[in-house]
């Protein structure tokens, strides 16, 4: 967030995932992300505020994977919401991501099952 890392120093662990909506992320991470971006402890944030948020900047194999505010703001009614929820899912090799459909929406994504492996390419 704003240049600054949030979590995973040492690395950690993550899933692309059609079948999650939202960003799932460890409960750690998420009460600095919270508080980083200005958000309640729910998630929520004033619309307005929500204009000016950065792009939420994933590191993966070494290159970087924007996710823009549209894509993890939901609005609903006049409100505003960070589409991001707390889960742990601890794993032999540290922390465990959950990249939703917040992650999603923004790359072809690629599965590779054959190489047990995930490709990523930015919308144009």
């Amino acid at each position: 967030v704003n240049g600054a890392l949030v979590a995973c120093s040492s690395g950690c662990q993550a899933i692309v995932d059609t079948g999650t909506t939202l960003l799932a992320v460890p409960i750690r991470a998420l009460r600095i992300l919270l508080s980083r971006l200005g958000a309640s402890s729910s998630g929520e944030i004033s619309c307005e505020a929500a204009r000016n948020l950065p792009d939420l900047i994933f590191h993966i194999n070494g290159k970087e994977f924007p996710v823009p505010p549209r894509a993890y703001v939901l609005r609903n009614n006049g409100y505003c919401t960070l589409g991001l929820q707390g889960m742990d899912v601890p794993t032999e090799e540290g922390e465990l991501w959950i990249l939703g459909d917040v992650f999603i929406r923004e790359y072809y994504v690629i599965f590779d099952r054959a190489n047990n492996r995930v490709g990523l390419s930015r919308l144009p």
